[in-house]
């Protein structure tokens, strides 16, 4: 009797959280690299490939909030900047 693959709930929780960080901090397409041990830990191909194709989604999905996060924070800078020009100097 085959187990069921217990390991891939706790890792997507895992690389949810990993993902996010290295998205944030890179700023590049690159796998992220402390999803890796879990990733390695694997017990079948199978399982392995399943973890790295949601490593994968993980990161494309929160590069993408990371680039949507990365306009808002511009956005907010050029409005503070042009409110701060119409509040005169104390």
């Amino acid at each position: 009797m085959r187990r069921p693959l217990t390991l891939v709930p706790v890792a997507i929780t895992l690389l949810v959280g990993v993902a996010w960080l290295s998205a944030a901090c890179s700023g590049h397409r690159e796998p992220s690299h402390a999803a890796d041990a879990i990733i390695e830990k694997a017990r079948t191909p199978e399982e392995r490939r399943a973890l790295e194709r949601i490593r994968d989604e993980i990161d494309v999905e929160m590069l993408e909030s990371v680039r949507v996060m990365d306009a808002e924070i511009e956005t907010l800078r050029r409005e503070n900047e042009e409110l701060r020009k119409e509040v005169p100097d104390r």
